[in-house]
């Protein structure tokens, strides 16, 4: 996947299976973010680790393969559609810590604060001052809250 740079925040790389996380991304979650808290932490990871459940299903190629062929708005909203998957799957994981009777109070509350938070109209907003939809690669943040409440 080349070098990766910590503005790039959490990122999955198909070519080496591999999950890269620069921790300085949990400062900014945080305090520019308002999102605390381990599992807040967890989901992220969780979101990362989806992305590699998608490569061993065989989404993730299937899905490269079609933004090859698309105009970049449809290179987009395919690209919504696999991270809000892996925000399904990252709730299928929490939904597991649940059963496990990991979970503390305020746990769930936490991902979902942290989906939130990184929803890609709330970022535009706050980097940008305006919203451009069209532009969207993750979804927003009612989606994101959405997806890993019904995984969870």
């Amino acid at each position: 996947c080349g070098t990766g740079q910590s503005v790039m925040g959490p990122f999955y790389c198909p070519a080496d299976s591999t999950v890269y996380i620069d921790l300085s991304f949990y400062d900014e979650m945080k305090n520019k973010l308002g999102a605390d808290g381990d599992f807040a932490q967890g989901y992220v990871i969780a979101h990362e680790v989806g992305h590699h459940v998608q490569k061993l299903l065989g989404i993730e190629p299937k899905v490269r393969q079609q933004q090859q062929h698309a105009t970049q708005a449809e290179a987009n909203r395919l690209s919504v559609k696999m991270e809000l998957q892996a925000d399904c799957f990252a709730g299928v994981w929490g939904h597991n810590m649940q059963q496990q009777d990991i979970l503390e109070t305020g746990d769930l509350q936490e991902a979902l604060n942290a989906a939130e938070a990184i929803g890609d109209d709330r970022l535009q907003q706050q980097s940008q001052g305006r919203v451009v939809p069209d532009s969207f690669t993750h979804g927003t943040s009612k989606q994101r809250y959405t997806w890993f409440k019904r995984g969870f």
